[in-house]
Parts: C-alpha cells; sequence; structure tokens
C-alpha cells in the first residue's frame, strides 16, 4: 500500500494547494486513498528547506511542498506533480479524461507563474531589482560539506532564475495579466458546464466534481485576495472563493486562517492543528 510524506509550511501558497488536493481527493468518486499520508512541517523562517539533508535528500530546489513515498522513484518537487500524481494513482475523478488536457494545460500555466509576482505588493526597491535569497549568507560558511555546496550553489542558480526576479515591474505585470487570462478563461469553462449558475459549484460542474484544477484554484484566488490584489479576480470566482472558504475541505487545510501569515497570528510552528492532515 502506498504511503508519502508530504513536506509542508502551513502559508506556503503551493502547500495549500498540494494539501487541497489531499483534503478532497477522498470525497471523490472511486477514489483509492494511500495508507497514509504524514505531513511534515518545513519552518521556512528558519531556512528549514535550505538545510542540507532536506536539500539533498528531498527537494534540491530548496521549496515546498515535496513529497516522498515507498512507490515514488524519487521524490516529487512541486504541488503540480505531487496532485497529479495523487490523481493518477489515487483519485481519478480528479483528472477525469474529458478534462484532462486543459486542466494539465491551465495547471502548467498557473504553476509558471511566480507566487511572489502576486502575493507581495510592496516589495522594497532592493527587491525589485534582485530579490535575495538566504542561500548567498550560508554559502560563506567555511564547514560546508562538498556535496551541500554544491548542492546550495544549484539552489542559488534556480533562486536568480525564479523568486530573484519576481518583483521586477515587468514580470509583475506579466505575471498579472497571465492571472488575468486564466481566470477569465476558468470563468468561460464554468458558463459551459453550467457551474456559473451556482456559486458553490467546481468549474466543471455537478457531475464531474472537484478537480485538480479546483485544488489549486481557491488558494489561488484566496491568495490574490488576500494579497490586496482582488482587482486580478473575476467577481464570479471571488464570490465562489468566499464560498468554497467555508468548506469541510478548506477549513481542514487553513482552519479559518488568511493565506497570508502576518505576525499578529503568533509564530506558524505554534499552529499545531496545521500541521496535520
Amino acid at each position: 500500500m502506498a504511503e508519502y510524506t508530504l513536506y509542508s509550511s502551513p502559508f506556503s501558497l503551493y502547500s495549500m494547494m498540494a494539501r487541497h488536493t489531499v483534503q478532497l481527493g477522498p470525497t471523490t468518486h472511486d477514489a483509492r486513498p494511500p495508507q497514509k499520508i504524514t505531513l511534515s512541517f518545513v519552518n521556512h523562517r528558519k531556512n528549514e528547506a535550505l538545510k542540507e539533508d532536506y536539500l539533498l535528500r528531498v527537494n534540491p530546489k530548496g521549496q515546498v511542498p515535496a513529497m516522498t513515498g515507498n512507490i515514488l522513484e524519487q521524490p516529487l518537487t512541486d504541488s503540480r506533480s505531487i496532485s497529479l500524481h495523487l490523481a493518477e494513482k489515487h483519485y481519478p475523478a480528479m483528472l477525469p479524461a474529458e478534462y484532462a488536457a486543459i486542466i494539465r494545460d491551465l495547471l502548467e500555466r498557473i504553476h509558471a507563474i511566480y507566487g511572489l509576482s502576486f502575493s507581495n505588493k510592496d516589495p522594497t526597491a532592493e527587491m525589485m531589482q534582485h530579490n535575495p535569497s538566504p542561500v548567498e549568507g550560508i554559502l560563506k560558511r567555511t564547514n560546508l560539506s562538498p556535496e551541500y555546496r554544491m548542492a546550495l550553489e544549484a539552489k542559488l542558480r534556480f533562486h536568480n532564475k525564479n523568486n530573484g526576479v519576481a518583483f521586477q515591474p515587468a514580470i509583475v505585470a506579466k505575471a498579472r495579466a497571465d492571472l488575468q487570462a486564466i481566470f477569465a478563461e476558468i470563468t468561460e469553462h464554468r458558463r459551459q458546464s453550467g457551474a456559473s449558475d451556482a456559486e458553490a459549484e467546481w468549474t466543471f460542474g455537478t457531475q464531474v466534481g472537484p478537480t485538480v484544477l479546483d485544488s489549486h484554484l481557491l488558494p489561488l484566488v484566496l491568495r490574490c485576495i488576500d494579497a490586496g490584489n482582488a482587482e486580478l479576480v473575476p467577481q464570479e470566482l471571488r464570490r465562489w472563493a468566499e464560498v468554497k472558504a467555508k468548506s469541510p475541505a478548506w477549513q481542514k487545510v487553513m482552519h479559518g486562517r488568511s493565506t497570508k501569515w502576518d505576525p499578529s497570528m503568533g509564530p506558524i510552528a505554534d499552529m499545531q492543528e496545521m500541521m496535520s492532515l
């Protein structure tokens, strides 16, 4: 029987997407849930995703989510591959054949956008030029193993190509335009399936139920709203997200909290209810 460990941080947008898939999956038709999924908390604020064991053994990208498992040849290192694997192996109704190409295409486009570009409206002038990485400081240490140093250098290259440029004005403008195009396309799919007639309906309608597109769409829309970018989201999807945010599956993901952490919430490590599935 399949058993997995899902490495996650509660306020990571992409961790939310994977965790929402895990919560919705067992509610779908013909679900074959894995025997066990264990949630492993990775504390971003303490740079735990940059530790030697995590970079070398779990995710060379130094990001969450990631998933290891006894039936996986190698770890899955992003929420899209995690969700698609779970759908293909355990929750087939979340990737229905009729809509699989559309779902895969939209997920690919969603994940081609840098989350930082729409999650932080007030980057500093420095961040708009180059968003720094803690890796730069870690690499100054003289006691790194050769393997760890190589992994950190690879992580820094990955960061500089992706999150390092996420706040540059042209990148932000493209992210906003791409999101609006994706949301408009999803709204059209809702219209075609009849989902537009009911605020709580999934993208492809009642008969299809929740897909991996929906499990990623809800946190994406909520993050846009929580980050002050609600204007990017069509009103129909905003209403839908407001209703779905109260759903049992989403409550198990965020327990009524915003998708963006702020200091008034207290330390993330103290939020024990968010440390398990």
